[in-house]
């Protein structure tokens, strides 16, 4: 299983999903183009101390 997000367009809610793939053990998706500058700041930012935690792929 994996958890995809299709042009997401709120920091805000990707960190919320990032936590979720992180308790859920499952890898996220994000395809692109974002409606926020996407960078390893803003993802750590966003998915504060879980984002370490998800494999993500763009």
């Amino acid at each position: 299983m994996k958890i995809a997000l299709y042009q997401p367009d709120i920091a805000g809610n990707v960190g919320t999903i990032l936590r979720l793939s992180a308790c859920l053990g499952v890898p996220c998706a994000i395809i692109e183009p974002c409606g926020f500058p996407f960078s390893d700041k803003a993802l750590k930012r966003a998915g504060m101390d879980y984002a370490e935690a998800v494999e993500v792929q763009r």
